[in-house]
C-alpha cells in the first residue's frame, strides 16, 4: 500500500516541478526553500539548487549580451534594516504588491545571505570610499521560493551623517559592457577579446572539473595544468582572477558545502559523508568543517533537527 503523502508534500512537488520547468526554460535564478524535514524531497531540492547555481555560473558569460534599459531596481533602508523606499521596478522584479512587501529587509532575505549583507555593510562602513563590488543575495518571493540576484551596495549620507544604504539589483546582462561592433574593432582588440574569451573558457572548464571531483582530493596544480593543456602559472593566475581564490581552496569550500547539504538533508553517518566528500580522515574533516561553520558536524546536524 502506498504511504499517504504528508500535508504540504503536494505543494513541494509543485515547487520542484516549477523549478525544473524554469531550468529547462533557461532561467537559473530560482531556488527552492528547504522544508527542514531532511527527506528525499529536500535532498532533490538542494541538488536542483546546486545545479542551477553551477549552470548559471558556467554559462553566464557565454550568453550573448544585448542592450538593456537603465536599471531602476533600487531599495533604500536604514541602519536597522527598515525599508524606507522601494522602486516599483524592484517590487515587480520580485513579484510583490506594494502592500505585501515586507517592511524590514531581514524578512525579505534568506537567513544565509542576510549574513552576507551584514558583512558587506561592515566593509562599507570601514572603507566607504573603496570601489564597490557586486555580491549575491537570495530574496524570498511570494510563491515561497527564493531568487538569487547580483546586488551593489552604497552608503547614503546627509550632512556628513549616515542616512541609510542604497541596494541596487543588477541584471546579469548589465554586468559586462556592451561589446562594440566587430566591424569597427581593430585587429589588436579582436585578439585581446579572443584571448580573454579563451581564458574564461579555461577557468570555467577547470571549475567544472573541480566540481566533478568533490569526492576525492585534487592532484597537484601542475598535473591539473597538464590535464587542461596549460601551465600551472597561467592556470593559477587566471583562476584566482576569475574566482578570487586558489583552485584547491575553492575545491575544499565546495566539498564542505556539499557535506553541509548532506548533513542537513540525509541521515547518512558522518564518517560516510566525510568519505563521500573526499576526506579519508574523519578528524581532519571535522576540523575543516568546524573551521568553516563554527561547529562540529554532529552539532551542525542537530541544529537542523
Amino acid at each position: 500500500m502506498l504511504k499517504l503523502m504528508e500535508r504540504g508534500d503536494t505543494e513541494r512537488f509543485e515547487q520542484l516541478f516549477q523549478q525544473i520547468y524554469e531550468i529547462a526554460s533557461g532561467n537559473f535564478a530560482y531556488r527552492n526553500k528547504l522544508s527542514g524535514r531532511r527527506d528525499h524531497l529536500d535532498t532533490l531540492a538542494e541538488l536542483l539548487n546546486m545545479m542551477s547555481e553551477e549552470i548559471a555560473s558556467f554559462s553566464y558569460e557565454l550568453i550573448p549580451q544585448t542592450p538593456t534599459p537603465a536599471n531602476l531596481q533600487i531599495l533604500l533602508f536604514d541602519p536597522r534594516y527598515k525599508i524606507k523606499f522601494c522602486s516599483t521596478q524592484f517590487e515587480s522584479f520580485l513579484g510583490y504588491d506594494s502592500s505585501k512587501l515586507p517592511k524590514n529587509l531581514k524578512h525579505l532575505l534568506s537567513t544565509e545571505t542576510f549574513s552576507i549583507l551584514e558583512d558587506e555593510l561592515q566593509v562599507l562602513q570601514e572603507h566607504p570610499h573603496r570601489p564597490r563590488s557586486s555580491f549575491y543575495l537570495d530574496f524570498n518571493v511570494p510563491d515561497k521560493r527564493i531568487i538569487r540576484v547580483s546586488c551593489c551596495l552604497r552608503l547614503m549620507q546627509k550632512n556628513n551623517n549616515k542616512a541609510g544604504y542604497l541596494l541596487t539589483l543588477k541584471h546579469q546582462a548589465n554586468q559586462e559592457q556592451i561589446k562594440k561592433d566587430p566591424a569597427v574593432e581593430s585587429t589588436a582588440n579582436r585578439r585581446l577579446r579572443s584571448k580573454s574569451s579563451s581564458n574564461r573558457i579555461l577557468t570555467r572548464t577547470v571549475k567544472l572539473y573541480v566540481l566533478q571531483n568533490l569526492n576525492r582530493p585534487l592532484p597537484p596544480l601542475k598535473q591539473i595544468g597538464l590535464l587542461h593543456k596549460t601551465n600551472q602559472t597561467k592556470l593559477k593566475t587566471e583562476f584566482k582572477k576569475a574566482y578570487g581564490t586558489t583552485i584547491h581552496r575553492f575545491h575544499n569550500e565546495k566539498r564542505l558545502e556539499h557535506a553541509s547539504m548532506l548533513l542537513k538533508t540525509t541521515e547518512q553517518p558522518i564518517y560516510e559523508i566525510a568519505q563521500q566528500c573526499g576526506y579519508k580522515d574523519l578528524a581532519h574533516f571535522s576540523r575543516m568543517f568546524k573551521e568553516k561553520y563554527n561547529m562540529a558536524p554532529s552539532y551542525y546536524r542537530k541544529s537542523f533537527l
